[in-house]
């Protein structure tokens, strides 16, 4: 752990229970398993200022929504922006059998209005910990040596009911990733973990991790890593945000970032999650907000961000918003239900004003 931290990254996750098999899909009858998890991490000088997206008198922000930009299966986006090109990962894909599984879908985008699938799989290798199936919510930082640690979720090969929140590491941004021989976190006991998200902070922060069900609490936690390999966990998780009774039987699919007035000051994290069940119409964005730290009691908004019927009525079940470092650009799917759910990429752009989320 580096002393004198004046800034950290971590990691959210989503940790789930037991779901009734009532509330769940004909697909995903019985148990479903599930971890939201926030890896943390510290260095000694932060790699950009302070996100500053909050409205000021006469600033004029623009907020939009557009898409969808991928028609074809791309659920869970996460994004990151590298040397002026946008990549996008998610969750895996079956292809034929001639081809196989995609472990990990890349699109590229120049612009990010035309995005391009580039028919990689990021993570050929799972890992050996893993059954090498159900590869899910990817999450992509860049180190300060600029090599990649990619988070995500995938089966556990002695608890095959469970997923574990994993990393793989690359010198480049498209990989192939090479996976740890271990899982970063396995809460076997409590459900499994899913859906990590990787956020660098200003002031030092930790790692998000949830437990999410019908009969189990379902906490979003956070815990700090090292910054020098972005996978060494640092100290015990945080609990940051749990279900309620609006939410149905799950919170999951945590983003983070860090808003502040025009001169830096008076910082406001915003964790951004999904509630209810993945292929229902009742599946919505939802946003908390914390004006005394990351890990201070976060306070829900008093409404979905994105919900079914928005954008003149294109919006199904939207939801896996991911919130990108210059805390302006997101990306999230949305499902077009044409016989089966299709969840379609989308982006957009969201503006702040104080504790209140814009798009």
């Amino acid at each position: 752990m580096v002393l004198g931290i004046i800034a950290l990254a971590m990691i959210i996750i989503t940790v789930l229970g037991r779901v009734l098999s009532a509330l769940q899909p004909p697909s995903f009858a019985g148990h479903r398993i599930a971890v939201t998890l926030a890896l943390h991490f510290t260095k000694r000088r932060p790699s950009a200022p302070p996100v500053d997206t909050t409205k000021t008198p006469g600033d004029v922000v623009n907020t939009w929504v557009g898409g969808p930009v991928i028609a074809t299966n791309f659920a869970d986006p996460s994004f990151i922006e590298v040397n002026g090109v946008y990549y996008a990962f998610v969750t895996n894909r079956y292809m034929n059998p001639r081809d196989g599984q995609v472990n990990i879908q890349v699109a590229v985008s120049k612009d990010f209005s035309t995005w391009n699938l580039t028919g990689q799989d990021a993570l050929p290798n799972v890992g050996p910990w893993s059954t090498g199936t159900f590869t899910w919510a990817p999450d992509v930082i860049q180190l300060d040596d600029g090599s990649f640690v990619m988070y995500y979720s995938s089966k556990h090969s002695n608890q095959t009911r469970r997923h574990c929140v994993g990393a793989a590491t690359s010198k480049t941004i498209m990989g192939p990733y090479a996976p740890l021989p271990e899982p970063l976190a396995y809460p076997l006991a409590q459900g499994g973990a899913i859906d990590p998200d990787g956020f660098k902070d200003v002031d030092g922060n930790s790692l998000n991790n949830r437990t999410s069900s019908i009969i189990n609490p379902t906490p979003l936690m956070l815990q700090q890593v090292n910054s020098k390999d972005g996978n060494t966990l640092v100290g015990a998780p945080t609990q940051l945000l749990d279900r309620g009774p609006e939410d149905g039987p799950l919170i999951e699919a945590p983003s983070m970032m860090r808003a502040a007035d025009i001169l830096g000051k008076n910082p406001v994290y915003i964790l951004f999650y999904s509630s209810n069940v993945f292929t229902t119409a009742q599946y919505s964005i939802n946003y908390a907000t914390s004006k005394n730290g990351i890990k201070a009691p976060y306070t829900k908004a008093a409404a979905p961000l994105l919900q079914t019927g928005d954008n003149a009525g294109k919006l199904f079940g939207p939801g896996g918003l991911d919130v990108g470092v210059g805390g302006q650009k997101v990306v999230f799917h949305s499902g077009y239900d044409g016989g089966s759910i299709v969840h379609q990429m989308w982006t957009g752009q969201i503006a702040v004003n104080g504790t209140t989320v814009y798009i």
